[in-house]
């Protein structure tokens, strides 16, 4: 009897229970709230039983509320929850809510995927420009405030200036379009496209940076900048080995390379008017010596002839034109040269009736300098310059030695100097020029010193200063030489080898060094023109505002003023005042003394060393303080300082 009783309950709860079940139970969530408030996770999750509300976004929004959790429901986090639960998969730790977290201040910035330390192309999109947004508070999930962390005033980012800007917003894409070829900039919250593209001041050369690949990291070859090119109005062919060349190197090496993709033609230079004497026994060494370019070179006189009355000087040659060339715009560019030459009678020299011959009117020595034609007085002697004759000194003209200057002696004139055989181990001064048929052998003894031009057939082991031009035929071997003017060594053998050689314009030879590797040094050593003036300013300021920062300290204007009684304020104003008008004016003339530097630097430029057959391991090249060794043979090379680069350059010519 009692088994049956307790049979007969077991079967009404179980009814009652499937009577619960029929009717339905909803689907049930709890949730965890984050310990600072700002998201809710689903810490447990009961399915719906029966005809109960399945798991939705309006039961979990319900559920939010039931559970007194606040904010709004993430439509992102529901909408994966109910794909999970859908998929019979744990729905635990999603977080359904999430509070609302402070905006800091953001200023405006290029939105881009692009790598902008890599070029833009003309043409290209390259980014979009953001709104500058302003700070906000933000809201946990108790509405509890929170402020943001960064609360300045954004700044927006707009467009440059139309003339520095080189780039347009798109209005309807709002996107930023490329104009050039060049390196996107953004500088005080405004952008640009900084050129890549420039073009030499003399306007006779284009020179560009190539990289690896583009800002989107695109391959890109010189076709690619030739819509800048037509824009610029840059009409000569592009030079396409060099620039694929250079384009090369920059993908195997990764780094940008510097070329130079345009060239124009320079001008050839007219041949000036030039005298010639009229002799023939020394009609192949004339006053004005055409070079290789046809120039007349009138430093490069030869000898100084020997005339008698009556004798033919010469006569002037008129100038010849020369061709004009074409800058990279593709406009002519008028030659140099081709001037008439004008002469003026000096003393014993008179014109014929033709008006370009000339004829002497007494014995002595021709001289040609500054464009006036003189026979001056000369001292003739009958053979060598030895204990025969004496030192020569003279106040006066010019001396002929018919033979040789021997070791030990001196020969010391205000004029010239022409010496038919050799100088041998003498000290030799001239006030004009210094011209030796044969060479000078010095052997590391005496010394030849001329304010005009030296000239011989060679020098070995001399030291030589000249204040206008040296020119020797043949060789220059171990001699130390110091030239104001240029160095030549290119009428015959043209060799430079061993010791020092220094010219303050340039240095022309067939070849330098030797092929055993002897040291030679070849410099120019134009020197810069030192601003006394200015350098002292300089020093006066800095003294003053070591003193003064000596006395008041070297912080801001605002805590010394803090820190200043108030006594004393007006007068610390009038010292902050002076102090800050001495900064400005050191700074303005650190800008002028850079602005001297740059354009020593750009003066360099116009000076050489060239070698026109060969240069030898063993070889110095010295330009503008910097040093260049030749480590193998290199045939026909100028080498010229770069100012930009501050640096020497060797280019073939």
């Amino acid at each position: 009897m009692t088994d049956q009783a307790t049979s007969a309950r077991g079967a009404d709860l179980r009814n009652k229970r499937d009577e619960t079940i029929a009717e339905g139970r909803d689907a049930a969530l709890k949730f965890k709230v984050t310990p600072d408030k700002m998201a809710a996770f689903i810490s447990a999750y009961t399915p719906a039983e029966g005809n109960g509300r399945p798991l939705s976004l309006e039961l979990m929004q319900a559920e939010l509320e039931r559970s007194g959790i606040g904010g709004e429901l993430d439509h992102d986090g529901a909408m994966f929850a109910l794909k999970r639960a859908g998929e019979g998969k744990s729905i635990l730790n999603v977080a359904l809510v999430r509070a609302q977290y402070p905006q800091n201040a953001e200023d405006g910035q290029i939105i881009t995927d692009a790598d902008l330390d890599f070029p833009v192309l003309p043409g290209m999109e390259f980014g979009k420009l953001s709104k500058a947004t302003p700070a906000s508070p933000g809201k946990n999930l108790d509405g509890e405030a929170i402020p943001a962390d960064d609360t300045h005033t954004p700044t927006p980012i707009t467009l440059a200036d139309a003339e520095i800007c080189n780039c347009i917003l798109n209005p309807e894409s709002g996107r930023l379009i490329a104009e050039t070829y060049g390196l996107v900039k953004i500088e005080e919250q405004q952008v640009r496209i900084e050129p890549l593209i420039k073009v030499s001041e003399d306007l006779m050369k284009v020179s560009t940076k190539l990289y690896p690949h583009d800002c989107f990291g695109c391959r890109y070859d010189l076709s690619a900048l030739e819509p800048t090119l037509q824009s610029m109005g840059l009409s000569r062919p592009l030079q396409h080995v060099a620039g694929q060349t250079a384009i090369k190197k920059a993908r195997e090496t990764g780094a940008a390379q510097k070329v130079v993709i345009i060239t124009g033609t320079e001008p050839v230079p007219g041949r000036d008017g030039y005298f010639e004497y009229d002799r023939e026994d020394i009609s192949t060494s004339s006053i004005g010596t055409a070079g290789e370019d046809d120039r007349i070179d009138f430093k490069d006189r030869g000898v100084h002839p020997m005339v008698s009355p009556g004798d033919i000087i010469g006569k002037i040659h008129p100038p010849v034109e020369g061709k004009a060339g074409e800058d990279v715009y593709g406009r002519l560019t008028p030659p140099p040269g081709g001037n008439p030459l004008e002469i003026k009678t000096g003393e014993h020299v008179a014109p014929l009736p033709d008006g370009i011959t000339y004829k002497a009117t007494s014995t002595g020595i021709v001289q040609f300098q500054d464009n006036i034609l003189a026979v001056k007085d000369v001292l003739e002697t009958k053979g060598d310059v030895d204990y025969s004759t004496g030192n020569i000194k003279l106040e006066k003209g010019s001396v002929h030695v018919n033979g040789s200057i021997r070791e030990g002696f001196t020969v010391e004139v205000p004029d010239h100097i022409v010496v038919s055989d050799s100088i041998e181990g003498a000290s030799v001064t001239a006030g004009g020029d210094i011209e030796v048929k044969g060479g000078l052998v010095m052997s590391g003894k005496g010394l030849i010193k001329a304010e005009g031009v030296i000239t011989a057939q060679f020098a070995s082991n001399a030291r030589i200063e000249c204040g206008e031009e040296i020119i020797i035929k043949h060789e220059m071997s171990n001699c130390l030489i110091r030239c104001k003017g240029s160095v030549s060594a290119i009428g015959g053998k043209g060799i430079i080898q061993g010791g020092v050689v220094t010219s303050r314009v340039g240095i022309e030879a067939n070849e330098i060094g030797s092929e055993i590797g002897v040291k030679t040094i070849v410099s120019i050593t134009a020197k810069q023109k030192v601003n006394n003036k200015l350098l002292k300013e300089r020093d006066d300021l800095r003294e003053r505002l070591l003193k003064i920062n000596s006395a008041i300290g070297q912080g801001d204007n605002e805590s010394i003023l803090r820190s200043t009684p108030a006594a004393k304020q007006e007068q610390m104003k009038q010292i902050l005042l002076m102090r800050g008008r001495i900064k400005i004016k050191l700074k303005e003339i650190r800008k002028q003394l850079s602005q001297e530097l740059n354009d020593y630097y750009k003066s360099l430029e116009k000076l050489s060393i060239r070698v026109h057959r060969k240069v030898h391991p063993g070889v110095e090249i010295k330009i503008g303080g910097k040093t260049v060794q030749i480590k193998k043979p290199t045939p026909r090379m100028k080498f010229r300082f770069d100012a930009e680069e501050r640096t020497i350059i060797a280019t073939k010519f």
